[in-house]
């Protein structure tokens, strides 16, 4: 799959041209309600990575050749299939990007490596950052997100609050329920959660759950519970916006050639599962036609299905 896919539609940031920076399926977290897979290649850092990670020159070319093709986009994003901070030509990929564009760039990471002073300033040049803080105490913090060896959910936080003070960041809080798991929304895990957005100070507070599925026994959050957590959060955090993250986006893009589809489809389900409206809204064309093409993938076994709470995705299942 390419470095350079989308533009996807993102429920925060409209149509978003993503940037997958490092070798696939890698990250320092593998969390309860990742939607990628069990495929994950844990570490603590770009040290323990062996496979070579995209170059500046890599990730600048595929950007401009995307931008050729696609006119409606409203970021450039880094994120992707992992945690994007572990390359470690991260700031040198934001410099040369901004060289071929002045669209917005925006970061998404889990949060865990912004404790070392290189990742926090790259973080820094970014317009726009959304990291992840799904737990305020560290017993959650190792149940929920389930990091590699030797991250401290109160190192994490304190990083987070020096990147607030240099960029605006957007706080993404995952919250999930299980009946097999204790996760992050009962009363004394929220406590612990508004204690260190508190210690932020973040410029907005985003309250999300788990809208694809994932392969582990957790679900959604009910949207009343995450509407009495969000008065919580407002009462106890005045001077902060608390957000609940919309469900989908109505935002679309347009490709260039029909031949493209399949391609495409595979690129934005190599991401992200998908339903097939999530994949109209991002190609342009009409539920129908993209039915014809995810009946052609699934015949061919490239792509595969799941159902979560009685909704279709459909999800990659690699070369």
């Amino acid at each position: 799959m390419n470095i350079v896919y989308g533009p996807v539609p993102s429920r925060r940031l409209g149509m978003s041209l993503g940037i997958d920076p490092i070798p696939k399926l890698t990250c320092t977290f593998d969390c309860v309600y990742c939607q990628l897979g069990k495929k994950r290649h844990k570490v603590r850092g770009k040290e323990e990575v062996k496979e070579p990670f995209p170059t500046p020159q890599e990730i600048t070319a595929g950007v401009e050749a995307a931008l050729a093709e696609h006119s409606h986009v409203d970021y450039i994003t880094f994120s992707g299939s992992g945690e994007p901070t572990l390359n470690p030509h991260l700031a040198k990929a934001v410099e040369e990007v901004r060289k071929v564009s002045r669209l917005p760039v925006a970061l998404i990471t889990n949060s865990s490596l912004l404790t070392r002073s290189e990742v926090l300033a790259a973080a820094a040049l970014f317009d726009l950052v959304l990291p992840s803080l799904d737990a305020g105490d560290q017993e959650t913090f190792l149940r929920v997100n389930r990091p590699a060896t030797g991250f401290e959910i109160d190192k994490i936080a304190s990083a987070i609050g020096r990147l607030a003070r240099r960029v605006p960041i957007w706080l993404e809080v995952m919250l999930v329920k299980s009946e097999k798991l204790r996760t992050n929304t009962d009363p004394d895990s929220i406590g612990h959660l508004i204690e260190k957005i508190r210690l932020i100070d973040p410029h907005e507070v985003n309250l999300n759950t788990c809208v694809r599925p994932p392969e582990e026994p957790v679900d959604p959050v009910p949207e009343e519970t995450l509407l009495k957590i969000r008065e919580r959060m407002e009462v106890e955090l005045p001077k902060i916006p608390i957000v609940i993250v919309p469900k989908r986006t109505h935002s679309r893009s347009r490709l260039l050639r029909e031949e493209e589809l399949s391609g495409e489809i595979l690129q934005l389900l190599a991401v992200r599962p998908c339903t097939p409206t999530d994949l109209s809204d991002a190609l342009g064309i009409n539920p129908a036609e993209v039915g014809k093409y995810l009946a052609r993938l699934a015949e061919e076994g490239k792509i595969g299905r799941r159902v979560q709470a009685s909704q279709l995705y459909y999800t990659f299942k690699g070369e």
